[in-house]
């Protein structure tokens, strides 16, 4: 082949339209996120709504499409993420809930597996192609934040836009670091702890750039930029409810840790806080929460961290640039927020996702030292990515929900939501009883005056009987909170007392039943009474003469 031939040859290679391709880390990215992504379409959890925090910023974005504007007297708090969500709702057709649902999901997902972009490029800073490549694959393979991505609430947007900030920042260029405060502007949009960083970063800016004779009016550029950015959600925001959402919070949850020093305030029923003294409830409160975030925080590091990060983090703690700086104040900041959470007794490891980026960083340098100590390097590499990917998918597997029963108690809520007024919590199932009502009642969404009375919204109410010692007092208390039924499960009651419903219904004349699951083929088995209040005082009165 003549030099001339090759040359073209060359020529069309470069003008390819998948020239990216004969990128290797490119390629590598790519084959990662599919992979990733299969992985999570794989648990997608098809034909069961979203619950808990999910359904909270569906229900906010779908009136929030429908109005084309805020809802009004609805401080939802991190209502970026509905916000956003609303768009696509707008445009989105469909006459069925579920269908809903799966495009909140398919969101957090594309946005988890599109992580790994500022998760690889922060990574190699600190480390080469090859180590960041796998560190990567850490990220978009770690279960939790799998999980975390099928559930449709603010942790992938947030890790992401909180990544890519990082990532930005520690940019020698004043262009690519002013961008990073727009970043963490729509960081803090999306969860308002991600204003916290705000202050670290200025500070570092200053002190990296102090001998910069603009320093000063780079610094009120920056912070143009970040409240700019965040201004127009915050007086949206305290236009519809009166609370600007982003800093509002931020003080609260100062006030509240104040108001445990000074006053010994504390709203938990946990026995930790039983003491009636104000003294010293702050510390217990600190000594709660620094307990609960040292075991969630060696939790989270099962099942492939815990392996890297320990010794990633004494051999970056031998450095001294502001690299390092910068991603230890992140680490630190982000970790605040957890603490606060931790010490009013909430327990969940999603708090501390944000830390993963960092976590991967830590790793990667342990990657590196290992590696160089062998010869064969890519089949170390090997051995490692194929021991994450199986590691992961082994831990997926045994936190993997039973969908069927999950789907089956979605089906049996809606039956419910349509005969009774007012249940028992027969937990977790009835976790679905809310979401039914929307269910049946889609597209008309609840609007809450306030958070606090949202089940108050809700023509189903629960009723908890957990705090009563017997059957009668539960039932005789209950009827003016509006109970109407009893939902009895065949196993799993928390409450003793309704156990013997179930199998001795004949020892309850006033009670009615209205509801087998048994009659409609469900797997799951559940009856429903109907109570019958006269019958109930007859049996009552009788009972005592």
């Amino acid at each position: 082949m003549s030099s001339k031939n090759l040359k073209n040859q060359n020529n069309k290679k470069t003008k390819s339209p998948l020239k990216f391709l004969y990128n290797k880390e490119i390629l590598y990215l790519i084959i990662i996120g599919t992979v990733g992504l299969v992985i999570r379409l794989y648990y997608f959890p098809f034909n069961i709504p979203i619950i808990d925090d999910g359904i909270d910023y569906f229900s906010y974005a779908v009136v929030s499409s429908q109005q084309g504007q805020l809802p009004v007297n609805w401080g939802l708090s991190n209502n970026g993420w509905p916000v956003f969500l609303s768009y696509f709702f707008s445009i989105f057709n469909s006459q069925n809930f579920l269908e809903f649902t799966y495009l909140q999901r398919s969101l957090t997902i594309i946005i988890s597996v599109l992580t790994i972009i500022p998760v690889y490029f922060l990574c190699k800073r600190f480390v080469n192609k090859k180590i960041a490549i796998i560190s990567t694959t850490l990220f978009v393979f770690e279960p939790r934040i799998i999980i975390n991505s099928l559930i449709g609430i603010t942790e992938p947007a947030y890790i992401l836009l909180g990544t890519i900030s990082l990532f930005l920042f520690l940019s020698k260029r004043f262009s690519i670091i002013l961008i990073s405060f727009f970043t963490l502007a729509l960081c803090s949009i999306i969860r308002y702890e991600g204003f916290l960083l705000f202050i670290p970063f200025v500070i570092i800016f200053f002190i990296r750039f102090r001998k910069d004779k603009k320093i000063i009016k780079k610094i009120f550029l920056i912070m143009g930029i970040f409240f700019l950015t965040i201004a127009p959600m915050m007086f949206s925001m305290y236009e519809a409810t009166g609370n600007d959402g982003i800093i509002s919070p931020i003080f609260g949850g100062m006030n509240y840790v104040v108001g445990v020093g000074v006053e010994g305030n504390l709203d938990m029923e946990d026995s930790n806080y039983d003491s009636d003294e104000g003294k010293g409830k702050l510390l217990i409160f600190m000594t709660v929460g620094l307990i609960n975030l040292l075991k969630y925080m060696g939790w989270i590091l099962i099942p492939t961290f815990v392996f890297f990060v320990p010794l990633g983090f004494f051999i970056i703690i031998k450095k001294r640039d502001f690299k390092t700086v910068t991603i230890f104040l992140f680490g630190i900041v982000m970790l605040i927020p957890a603490l606060y959470t931790y010490g009013r007794g909430i327990e969940e490891t999603r708090y501390l996702y944000i830390i993963f980026p960092v976590l991967c960083i830590l790793a990667s340098l342990t990657i590196e030292k290992i590696s160089k100590k062998f010869r064969k390097e890519n089949l170390i590499f090997i051995i490692i990515i194929s021991a994450i990917i199986f590691s992961s998918v082994m831990f997926l597997d045994s936190k993997k929900m039973d969908y069927e029963h999950e789907r089956e108690s979605y089906l049996i809520a809606k039956d419910i939501t349509n005969i009774a007024g007012g249940i028992n919590h027969y937990s977790p199932d009835s976790k679905y009883i809310h979401i039914a009502e929307i269910s049946n009642k889609w597209p008309i969404i609840p609007l809450p005056p306030k958070e606090e009375n949202y089940n108050q919204l809700f023509d189903i109410k629960k009723i908890s009987p957990e705090k009563y010692s017997s059957l009668n007092d539960y039932i005789k208390n209950s009827k003016e909170k509006g109970l109407t039924h009893l939902v009895i499960k065949k196993e799993g009651n928390h409450v003793k007392f309704l156990e013997d419903i179930f199998y001795n219904e004949e020892k309850y004349p006033y009670l009615i039943k209205e509801y087998d699951s048994s009659e409609y083929g469900f797997n799951f088995k559940i009856k429903m009474y109907k109570i019958d209040y006269i019958q109930f005082e007859n049996f009552i009165n009788n009972n005592l003469e």
